[in-house]
């Protein structure tokens, strides 16, 4: 257990961690990171021994976190569970534009990331059976979206504000019963 002033420090080091990985990624150095949260670099150092392990802690946050945001949708109606996740997905990608770079994903906590999918699969299933999803949508679908999310926020949110949004909302209408009638007419 930490003493209280050595837990503020971490928090504030913490913080500072996702706000500053959240705006430069992987160029982000720990100086950087300690600068931000206003701490000598020896407290960083000694409190986190590497960027990795700092990163390791604020992706773990970061998937706690979506992980909530999947139970929240959880608790929505089935024809609005699969859409608030996603939005919510969104929201949060495009709040940390950082976190995307595919290093992240190598030091993501993996027991996080396979709840999350685990959540994914729930979420999927309960639109599927009450709220109007085709039955041929699959998890890699799902997938699939967060990553077209993911390239579209990198590299058009500023000439397009929005468009993650709008093109989420085509998808999502596209994942409907009948649009995907409408495509494959033999389904």
């Amino acid at each position: 257990m930490l003493r209280r002033d050595a837990q503020a420090n971490r928090n504030r080091l913490l913080d500072a961690a996702e706000r500053v990985f959240a705006e430069r990624g992987t160029d982000a150095s720990m100086e950087d990171v300690a600068r931000a949260a206003d701490i000598a670099p020896a407290t960083l150092y000694r409190r986190f021994g590497t960027k990795q392990a700092l990163v390791q802690e604020v992706l773990a946050t970061f998937f706690g976190r979506l992980v909530e945001l999947a139970d929240q949708a959880l608790a929505e109606p089935p024809e609005r569970c699969l859409d608030r996740c996603l939005e919510t997905v969104g929201f949060e990608l495009a709040a940390r534009r950082g976190f995307m770079h595919g290093m992240w994903g190598e030091l993501a906590p993996a027991t996080l990331v396979t709840d999350l999918e685990a959540r994914i699969e729930l979420l999927l299933a309960r639109a599927k059976d009450g709220g109007g999803i085709d039955p041929q949508v699959t998890v890699g679908d799902i997938a699939a979206t967060v990553w077209a999310l993911r390239g579209i926020i990198h590299t058009g949110e500023q000439a397009a504000p929005g468009a993650w949004q709008r093109h989420l909302r085509y998808v999502l209408a596209g994942f409907r019963t009948q649009r995907v009638r409408d495509i494959h007419p033999g389904a």
